[in-house]
């Protein structure tokens, strides 16, 4: 889907993607980064790299690993690309690809997904993909989105609201927003050994009401440029007054639930 993007439609799932980076990001990354640090990893394929905000991140903290970003998506590429040269990194390259059961046959010693899994249209045959792409003792890192699992401290229409109508969205996409619950059988089932897998919570309380209210906002904006007849102008309305209102947001601290998966290929 997204490689058919306009450039206007591009620019709203890229403000998206540095918004999740941003805030649930922040919680993300040093999971991340510890995975790759425990199991000594020198390359590091990111499949689905996007915009290349959570990649760099990771790429500015590890400086003695190597980082490959593709992604089928050319703008994002682009977009990822000139980060890249902005701030000189040397140790990262991005490009476009598309993976599947076809892609090169170079391995690596670790493979990153980050709300990749959830797009592809076969999750078996995907993760089997990767577990073959990986060295012995590799190790295959997912992170998912898991809003089946999404709540509040306090129930609110609104929140309620925005969650039904982006899971709507994401139906007629296509993508499992929900994906994050399949990640222990789908790596079972390709074969991988030691998996774990984590839920974290993005909240006002987790990352600041800011981040929060920042990551709310734009995917309620650009929900309603994408997809009007699903996520209406009131729904709109309402959602940005909500998120607006620091101390109600931190009563009912709202969250959205993330699952962070590990296999090692034995």
């Amino acid at each position: 889907m997204e490689s058919g993007l306009t450039p206007e439609q591009h620019a709203l799932i890229r403000k998206i993607l540095v918004a999740q980076t941003e805030s649930v990001g922040l919680i993300e990354a040093p999971i991340v980064e510890g995975l790759l640090r425990d199991h000594r990893c020198r390359c590091v394929l990111d499949v689905g790299c996007g915009e290349g905000s959570f990649l760099l991140r990771l790429a500015r903290q590890m400086k003695g690993v190597r980082f490959v970003g593709i992604d089928h998506n050319p703008l994002a590429v682009a977009d990822a690309q000139s980060k890249i040269k902005k701030r000189s990194l040397r140790n990262v390259t991005c490009r476009t690809g598309f993976f599947d059961a076809r892609f090169e046959r170079l391995k690596y010693d670790a493979i990153l997904t980050r709300y990749t899994l959830q797009h592809a249209s076969d999750p078996p045959a995907f993760v089997a993909a990767i577990y073959e792409r990986l060295r012995k003792k590799g190790v295959f890192v997912s992170v998912e989105s898991l809003d089946a699992y999404s709540s509040a401290h306090e129930d609110n229409p609104v929140w309620e609201r925005f969650r039904m109508s982006l899971a709507a969205i994401h139906r007629r996409g296509g993508s499992n927003d929900s994906i994050g619950k399949s990640l222990g059988r789908l790596f079972a089932a390709a074969g991988f050994r030691n998996i774990r897998v984590q839920v974290v919570l993005c909240s006002p309380s987790t990352v600041g009401w800011k981040r929060f209210q920042a990551l709310i906002r734009i995917s309620a904006e650009a929900a309603a440029s994408l997809c009007p007849d699903l996520f209406d102008r009131t729904l709109l309305e309402d959602v940005q007054m909500w998120v607006d209102d620091q101390a109600r947001l931190e009563r009912e601290d709202p969250f959205l639930c993330t699952a962070i998966a590990s296999g090692i290929k034995p």
